[in-house]
């Protein structure tokens, strides 16, 4: 009886050392939110989790908050160029009191565009310096991030094997995947794989001119973001399919960037792939082996959001805001412009922007709409949500 109650306990034992860390993440418009405490603080400060996230980031404010100061100067690349930053040298940060990352270094920098975008207050970015230290499964699905040591003791049943590469000094995961346009051509390359990018598919400038996707893509249109390095111009266009290795997407909308400087300008990729397609799967990352696995979520069929109203909102003090409004949309044509108020949808008044948002996605609705411009003009319009792509 002995011999069998020790051998329980040496099961027991090797099977609680498989997994090093269960950590819980908050999800926003596809993105990873992890709580993470900086050297010896007991508050936790809120990360991005971003696997395009090269450098260690942290927001100048929350950098002054902590009383932390810049001893370092270095040029940082990035999605729309390249730019001086302050660093921090030989920090540390745990998550969950359990995992510890040492000697790193926190790139200083302003995130208040990004956090406007994301409509959520964080405090930095990270990614490589945890993902090169462990085997990182991530379950969008139960929103966990689980660490291991080894691969084997990762539960991979039902996951496709991708091999990628770290290619031109990038420790960003690259593999090909292929694009098929609403005219029946099909594309091939690589991407750079960046679950920190609010987006489906960025394609390359280059890649777009040599191939001339703008001109065969037929409808677009223009979009405007925040990144790191300013504003950056692209061009939305939608598509047939996207292969990646052999799980298909159907019927969405990607971008077509026009950056000179920056990942998207690189040559010989087709482009950069984000969080909207990511996120429809679980995945895990092995960087000592160059290897990641999928494996569809409960997300992966669900249809992709087409733009409809040609307007976007976002949220000023207590009032919903018209941040952008396509010209081609007949909101535009008939006098709504960014910067007007929106006070009512149909009947609602409510100043519930998720609820404003919602209304505005529901395709072949016909909705009201009444505005308040800065002159104190009340405008009142009726348009029907259709693609505008």
């Amino acid at each position: 009886m002995k011999k069998i109650i020790l051998l329980f306990a040496l099961i027991i034992s090797i099977n609680s050392n498989a997994q090093i860390a269960e950590i819980p993440f908050e999800l926003k418009n596809g993105l990873i939110l992890l709580d993470i405490n900086i050297n010896d603080n007991t508050e936790a400060n809120t990360f991005v989790f971003d696997t395009g996230a090269t450098s260690d980031l942290l927001d100048s404010t929350t950098a002054n908050k902590l009383g932390l100061e810049a001893n370092y100067k270095q040029d940082v690349s990035g999605a729309g160029g390249t730019k001086s930053y302050d660093i921090i040298l030989n920090q540390k940060y745990k998550l969950q009191n359990k995992i510890e990352i040492n000697n790193t270094h926190l790139v200083l920098t302003d995130l208040t565009k990004l956090k406007e975008r994301l409509e959520r207050n964080f405090d930095g970015i990270i990614g490589y310096s945890l993902l090169k230290k462990y085997i990182t499964k991530i379950d969008y699905e139960n929103q966990k991030i689980f660490l291991y040591n080894k691969i084997e003791n990762v539960d991979t049943e039902g996951y496709k094997t991708i091999n990628f590469e770290f290619e031109n000094g990038i420790p960003i995961p690259q593999f090909d995947i292929s694009i098929t346009m609403r005219n029946g051509e099909t594309y091939t390359d690589k991407i750079l794989f960046d679950s920190g990018a609010g987006l489906t598919l960025l394609i390359n400038t280059p890649f777009s001119e040599i191939h001339k996707l703008s001109e065969k893509a037929g409808k677009s249109l223009i979009s405007k973001s925040e990144n790191l390095h300013g504003e950056s111009i692209s061009e939305d266009i939608a598509i047939q399919s996207m292969n990646l290795s052999g799980y298909e997407l159907n019927d969405l909308v990607v971008s077509i960037a026009h950056d000179k400087n920056g990942a998207s300008s690189y040559e010989n990729y087709l482009g950069i792939l984000g969080a909207e397609v990511i996120s429809r799967f679980n995945i895990v990352l092995d960087y000592s082996s160059s290897t990641l696995y999928l494996k569809p979520n409960n997300s992966f069929s669900k249809s992709f959001e087409f733009p409809l109203s040609g307007i976007r909102l976002k949220k000023v003090d207590d009032n919903v805001i018209v941040d952008r409004v396509e010209e081609t949309s007949s909101a535009y044509k008939q006098g709504i412009r960014k910067g007007d108020e929106l006070i009512y949808i149909n009947k609602d008044s409510s100043g519930n922007i998720k609820t404003f948002r919602k209304l505005l996605k529901k395709e072949g609705d016909i909705i009201s709409l009444t505005t308040i411009n800065s002159k104190g003009e009340t405008k009142k319009i009726k348009i029907k949500l259709n693609r505008l792509l």
